[in-house]
C-alpha cells in the first residue's frame, strides 16, 4: 500500500530534516510526497503588500521539489503554497494523508513551550499520525520505541509502532512508566503494597505485548517497566532510539495545547523523530497491520 505523506516545509533547517526523514522512510516503503508550504498572511508588515515572503516560500518549495527529483525521481510528488495560519492548514492537510512530517528548532522545556507550539498543536489536532523530526536529526538504525499507557490512547500507538519495526526490521521496545499515585495515603506504620502495585503494571505490559507478538510473529518485543515519571521515562530510554511512538487524547488547555500530557512533553524534550498518533476517532484512513 502506498502512504500518502505531507511534508512541512520553509526553507529552514528544521524543514529540512523533516524532508530528509520523509526521504529515508521513502527507501523502505513506497510514499507519494505532497511538500507543502503555508504563507502566513499575518506576517507582511504594516501597509505593504500581503504577499511579501510568498517568494521566499515559492523558493523554499521549488528546492525542497529539486532535492526529491535528485534524491528520488521516480517517486510521485506534488506541492502546494497554502495560504493562512499554518496550524489551520496542516491540519486541513492531514484530513487526507497517512502520515504529516515537520521538524523543529526547539527541544528542551523552556525554549519547546515558548517557541515550538506548532508541532504541539499538531500532534492535539491532526488527523493523521504526525512525526517531528528534529534539526539536527541524521540517519541512523536503532530500536522503535514505544509509550505504553494504560487507557484509550494505548492500541493506536502499539499498532503504528509495530508496523514501523516490521518495515525497518527493527526491535521494538515497549515502555511502561509507573509510580505510586498521589491520592494514596498511607497510616504511620502502615506497609505500601510496592511490590503488588509493580506487578499490576507489569502484567498490564505483559499483556499488551502478548498481543503485540500474536498481531506480528516473528517481531522481536522488549518489555521496559520503570518507575516515574512516563515523560521522563520515555526520554530517557530514547536516547540510542531510530523512532520514538506515542498516543495522545487530542485535547489542549490553552490555545489548543495540553502540555502535561505525556506527547507533549517528550515533544518538548525529543531527542530523535517522535510520531504522535491520534486518538482513534481522529484517523479517517486506520491501516490494517
Amino acid at each position: 500500500m502506498t502512504e500518502r505523506v505531507v511534508v512541512a516545509i520553509d526553507g529552514g533547517p528544521a524543514s529540512s530534516a523533516a524532508l530528509a526523514w520523509a526521504l529515508e522512510r521513502a527507501k523502505v516503503k513506497p510514499i507519494t510526497l505532497e511538500l507543502t508550504t503555508v504563507v502566513e498572511l499575518g506576517w507582511a508588515h504594516a501597509g505593504g503588500p500581503t504577499d511579501d515572503f510568498q517568494p521566499i516560500y515559492e523558493r523554499a518549495l521549488a528546492e525542497a521539489t529539486r532535492q526529491v527529483e535528485r534524491a528520488l525521481p521516480h517517486c510521485k510528488k506534488t506541492s502546494f503554497v497554502r495560504r493562512g495560519v499554518p496550524a489551520e492548514e496542516l491540519i486541513r492537510a492531514s484530513a487526507s494523508a497517512d502520515l504529516l512530517v515537520i521538524g523543529t528548532n526547539k527541544t528542551g522545556a523552556l525554549a519547546g513551550a515558548v517557541y515550538g507550539t506548532l508541532p504541539l498543536r499538531l500532534a492535539a489536532h491532526s488527523h493523521c499520525p504526525v512525526v517531528v523530526v528534529p534539526a539536527e536529526w541524521s540517519p541512523h538504525p536503532g530500536n522503535v520505541l514505544v509509550g505504553l499507557e494504560d487507557d484509550a490512547t494505548a492500541e493506536g500507538a502499539l499498532a503504528f509502532a509495530a508496523r514501523e519495526a516490521v518495515g525497518l526490521g527493527r526491535v521494538l521496545d515497549m515502555v511502561h512508566a509507573w509510580s505510586i499515585p498521589s491520592t494514596v495515603a498511607v497510616e504511620y506504620g502502615a506497609i505500601f503494597p510496592f511490590d503488588d502495585l509493580r506487578q499490576a503494571h507489569s502484567a498490564i505490559l505483559a499483556d499488551a505485548a502478548g498481543r503485540v507478538r500474536n498481531a506480528n510473529p516473528g517481531l522481536t518485543v522488549r518489555e521496559v517497566l520503570e518507575q516515574g515519571p512516563a515523560a521522563r521515562v520515555l526520554v530517557d530510554a530514547s536516547e540510542e532510539s531510530e523512532l520514538v511512538v506515542v498516543g495522545t487524547h487530542g485535547r489542549g488547555a490553552v490555545g489548543g495545547l495540553f502540555l502535561g500530557s505525556v506527547s507533549h512533553d517528550v515533544l518538548l524534550n525529543l531527542r530523535c523523530p517522535v510520531a504522535v498518533i491520534p486518538r482513534p476517532d481522529r484517523l479517517p484512513n486506520p491501516v490494517e497491520p
